[in-house]
């Protein structure tokens, strides 16, 4: 973890120090090809990865004077850090199905579909399982939890979240 998280923070000074005014966080090598393609104009030293310590990232941003950071966030770690868990390791945190059930109540989805929540495995099955006419407002609901654990962890600076699909598609 120490190691980890040190190097987050020496890749992120390198970014810095070669005049980076963005920084792009993001899960690994997955998320981070989705996101180089969205910013090519962005220097390879601009991307980081946060592994599981989106906090931590977030922290060192901060501390750095960022003025803006985008945050690259895939479905399975978005559930945990939407319910405010800032490590999303799995040995820390799982998804929590009842947490999810609420969301899709206050996006006003059907409750058969809220029940069903009960039989995903993983949280990559709700793009499958959320009818498409409901999911603007529950992946909506999901980013704005998202932004209120993240944003105060970087409060100079503009926190934008990109959920980003398997397929590459950036939900904004």
């Amino acid at each position: 973890t120490d190691a980890f998280i040190a190097s987050i923070r020496k890749e992120t000074e390198v970014a810095k120090a070669i005049g980076c005014t963005t920084l792009i966080i993001n899960s690994g090598a997955k998320s981070e090809r989705y996101l180089k393609a969205r910013y090519p104009e962005l220097p390879p030293q601009a991307f980081v990865h946060y592994g599981n310590f989106i906090g931590e990232t977030l922290k060192i941003a901060s501390l750095l004077d960022f003025p803006q950071v985008v945050m690259g966030i895939m479905i399975g770690k978005a559930v945990k850090l939407a319910e405010g868990f800032l490590d999303t390791h799995s040995k820390k945190v799982v998804m929590n199905k009842d947490f999810l059930k609420d969301l899709a109540h206050q996006a006003c989805c059907a409750e058969d579909t809220i029940q069903k929540i009960d039989t995903i495995t993983l949280a990559r099955e709700l793009w499958q399982l959320l009818p498409a006419e409901k999911q603007e407002t529950f992946f909506n609901l999901l980013l704005k939890r998202c932004h209120e654990h993240c944003t105060p962890l970087l409060p100079k600076g503009e926190l934008s979240i990109l959920l980003i699909t398997e397929e590459g598609i950036i939900w904004k």
